[in-house]
């Protein structure tokens, strides 16, 4: 068996395909500051925008970082020299 036609000859260059480029994950919403207001004389409740994140109880020299929307079931999660560092504490927590 004889071939009559000629085959087609492929080009050596192929036609560039577009290129997916990775999408950057989209950057997080920043969450709400939190707001410290004094309760009690020794206690602060910390809120955001929507809810109670947690309260910061002052003992003596230490302020003590609760998390927890009720103040006797919080949970502590570190102790500060001064209320921002506790409110800090509180954010890193809460995220």
């Amino acid at each position: 068996m004889t071939l009559t036609a000629d085959r087609p000859v492929r080009s050596s260059t192929r036609p560039a395909l577009p290129v997916a480029t990775p999408q950057q994950p989209a950057a997080p919403a920043p969450s709400p500051a939190l707001v410290a207001a004094l309760v009690l004389p020794d206690v602060y409740r910390v809120t955001d925008a929507t809810s109670i994140v947690g309260y910061v109880h002052v003992a003596g020299p230490v302020f003590v970082a609760l998390r927890g929307a009720v103040y006797n079931t919080s949970v502590e999660v570190g102790q500060c020299l001064d209320l921002e560092s506790a409110l800090a504490r509180l954010e890193c927590d809460r995220a």
